[in-house]
């Protein structure tokens, strides 16, 4: 079975520890993804703050754009959380990705 992915997604997870399954369920998926920790904050729907990550491509730098996109899609509230400080991850020219 194959399926196209746009890379990035961005994903919530209720503790620190859920990180490691996820990065263990990535690389048996395809060992070029990576899982990347980004900031902590609420969903649009509410509830308490919770983690979010990324999963991105090896290789390929991800533009803020990109990230602020896939956290937009996975529910983040920009509305009432800090601004995103995950300027390690991304690099200005970068394209969103398709697997």
């Amino acid at each position: 079975m194959q399926a196209t992915v746009k890379l990035p997604k961005a994903f919530s997870l209720r503790d620190e520890n859920e990180f490691y399954p996820v990065q263990h369920l990535m690389a048996r998926l395809n060992p070029k993804l990576l899982v990347a920790h980004v900031t902590t904050g609420r969903h649009v729907a509410g509830g308490p703050t919770v983690i979010w990550g990324i999963v991105y491509l090896d290789g390929q730098p991800l533009s803020r754009a990109a990230v602020e996109h896939a956290l937009k899609e996975a529910g983040f509230d920009f509305a009432h959380n800090a601004p995103i400080q995950a300027s390690s991850l991304w690099d200005a020219n970068a394209q969103t990705v398709t697997v």
